[in-house]
């Protein structure tokens, strides 16, 4: 199994609860580590022992009412954090061996990082502020919506508007969600594991975001065969991807 996941990082001053506790825990962390905490990270031998021993001691508190978290800093040295539990929204959403195509519309292609990870493996990922985000899914929420409604009495006779309306259901989950937390935080898509499962002379030109976007794109110009034909492409490249993260590996077609 390998996980990707969409986290979100909100402003470590727009938080009301908790927000000293979080104010040490990255002093603290950034002063033992030398930098910030990244879903990359890797723990050698008894470090992550050592290091909840020293936060409890330096925090004053026993270990096990430790609560950790990722955090971030962006270029005016402004600190966001993603805890790892709330009682708010959860602030990470998991996907087991491939990344959902409503995800990619989240981000442009430029808001992309290509990196190699403490494994040896290349890393993707994409990160941008929650309300451009939002303004992106309303963005596609709207082409889809308006094409569906054009298109309602013929819907049948192109299989792609079926696929849209599974793309529209989960642009409808991501807008209930990211409406729980600050605008003006980030949310990071992680590729996380799924990396390693992607051909490494291939990953450095892996461009799901941009062929979602043109997708849609095509579709508003009512160019549904070029819309399909590179809906084809990005569905069968991501089964291939689920299928040997999932162990199903009886049949690849992307080599």
């Amino acid at each position: 199994m390998a996980l990707s996941s969409l986290i979100v990082y909100e402003p470590l001053d727009a938080l009301s609860e908790n927000r000293d506790y979080w104010s040490e825990y990255i002093s603290f962390y950034e002063q033992y580590w030398g930098g910030p905490t990244s879903p990359y990270g890797v723990w050698f031998g008894t470090e992550y022992n050592n290091f909840r021993n020293s936060l409890s001691k330096h925090l004053e508190i026993d270990e096990e009412d430790i609560v950790d978290c990722f955090f971030m800093k962006d270029k005016e040295g402004k600190h966001y954090i993603s805890p790892f539990s709330s009682e708010m929204n959860s602030y990470f959403l998991h996907s087991e061996n491939y990344i959902p195509l409503h995800w990619f519309l989240l981000f442009k292609h430029d808001e992309g990082e290509f990196f190699y990870t403490p494994w040896g493996f290349g890393g993707i990922n994409y990160d941008t502020k929650i309300n451009l985000g939002f303004q992106r899914l309303k963005e596609a929420d709207e082409i889809i919506k308006g094409t569906l409604q054009e298109h309602k009495e013929t819907r049948f006779k192109f299989p792609i508007l079926h696929k849209l309306g599974e793309i529209q259901a989960g642009i409808d989950s991501l807008k209930a969600w990211l409406g729980g937390f600050d605008p003006t935080g980030y949310v990071v898509l992680s590729y996380g594991e799924i990396c390693s499962f992607i051909h490494p002379y291939t990953i450095k030109n892996e461009r799901s975001v941009n062929e979602i976007w043109q997708i849609l794109y095509l579709i508003k110009e009512d160019r549904f065969e070029e819309a399909q034909s590179v809906l084809s492409i990005i569905v069968e490249k991501w089964e291939d991807i689920r299928r040997k993260a999932s162990g199903d590996i009886d049949k690849f077609t992307i080599q």
